[in-house]
């Protein structure tokens, strides 16, 4: 053994090259970024970003991706599910946009609000906070969100009526980074 001191900016793995990340820390560090603007947008009020009138979008064009979002409200996925699989999704890129976006919308929703659900069942463990906190997601928490998706889904539908294709901040960007837009 030598009796040099050990210079901490000269060990071994300070030498080695950079850890590549996986696809999965990859993508979680991207869901990370994303979810930070997305937050942002939000705060200062934004249910939009980028906001721009296609100029190839045709009055059908506008209806569908409309009712890709409104029907949402009655009968969830089964309009963008069609869009997405007929043929002309191909060759109406406004159209599919929109399927894309109110489909993967519908899903978040839906996944936000069964894991709620489980978490508020989960507390209602508990005796009288639980049954307290229940009772209060159930006749407060739950309508406002519901009241909130339903206003989301017209928003983003006339908006999609006007001929508009915007991102909807945090949701867009993930779809753009799994190459489904």
């Amino acid at each position: 053994m030598s009796n040099e001191p050990i210079n901490p900016e000269q060990t071994p793995e300070s030498s080695a090259q950079p850890i590549e990340q996986t696809p999965v820390e990859r993508m979680a560090s991207s869901a990370y970024t994303q979810a930070g603007q997305a937050a942002d947008s939000l705060r200062r009020g934004e249910l939009t970003q980028n906001s721009q009138v296609d100029p190839l979008a045709d009055s059908d064009d506008r209806l569908i991706a409309m009712l890709s979002y409104v029907t949402q409200l009655v009968l969830p996925v089964i309009m963008p599910i069609i869009v997405l699989l007929s043929e002309s999704s191909k060759k109406r890129p406004f159209q599919r946009y929109h399927a894309v976006q109110s489909l993967a919308l519908v899903v978040v929703f839906w996944g936000i609000f069964i894991l709620a659900s489980i978490a508020i069942g989960i507390i209602q463990i508990v005796p009288i906070l639980g049954v307290l906190i229940g009772i209060f997601a159930f006749l407060c928490i739950s309508p406002l969100y519901f009241l909130g998706g339903i206003a989301l889904m017209l928003y983003y539908g006339y908006q999609a009526y006007k001929g508009r294709r915007f991102a909807i901040p945090g949701l867009t960007s993930f779809l753009r980074d799994q190459g489904w837009l």
